[in-house]
């Protein structure tokens, strides 16, 4: 990391930082699906779209360099999950409507889903603004050991969510309330 600025060093922090954050939400859920057997509801499955999108952005960061477009892809991804995860909150905030799933902390996922959202979505806007993250640097971005492993992460969520909604919901529509798997 010889001639890093401390700015580039914050934000490759912030970066890593957030993609285990994600990474970890996405491995719970999925965790939550397999081993609890709570099926993902539609709006669930949205918002796992939306969290594996805000992480292609910082990936692409870690990968090819901090960028804006990247920064714009993952604020961008970050605001449609918060706006799917308010809505299955609108849903469920009406006492006696019940809820979706188990809470932890007492909350529910899609309550973390979209405080986690505002998280990213205000500590991303910080980083972006960092300027002198993105001066052009006389070595081209090489890809670590661990972005790379990232990828293969990331790779593997995107295979195994597919997967699951495929198995869940089949080729048509998915069910509003799943109670079990259509395959």
């Amino acid at each position: 990391m010889e001639g890093k600025s401390i700015f580039q060093l914050l934000g490759r922090f912030g970066d890593f930082a957030e993609l285990a954050g994600i990474f970890l939400m996405l491995i719970l859920a999925f965790s939550f699906q397999l081993l609890l057997h709570e099926l993902p509801c539609p709006l669930c499955l949205l918002q796992r779209v939306g969290f594996l999108c805000v992480a292609l952005g910082f990936l692409m960061n870690l990968r090819f360099g901090p960028r804006p477009s990247h920064y714009a892809i993952a604020l961008l991804s970050a605001l449609f999950t918060s706006f799917v995860a308010l809505r299955q909150i609108a849903l469920h905030v009406v006492p006696g409507t019940g809820s979706y799933g188990s809470a932890i902390l007492g909350l529910h996922l899609y309550t973390w889903s979209y405080i986690i959202c505002m998280v990213i979505i205000i500590s991303t806007t910080i980083v972006l603004g960092m300027d002198r993250q993105y001066r052009l640097e006389e070595n081209p971005v090489r890809p670590s050991w661990v972005v790379q492993f990232l990828f293969v992460v990331m790779t593997l969520l995107i295979i195994s969510n597919f997967v699951s909604v495929l198995m869940e919901c089949g080729f048509g529509a998915c069910p509003d309330n799943p109670i079990q798997y259509y395959f």
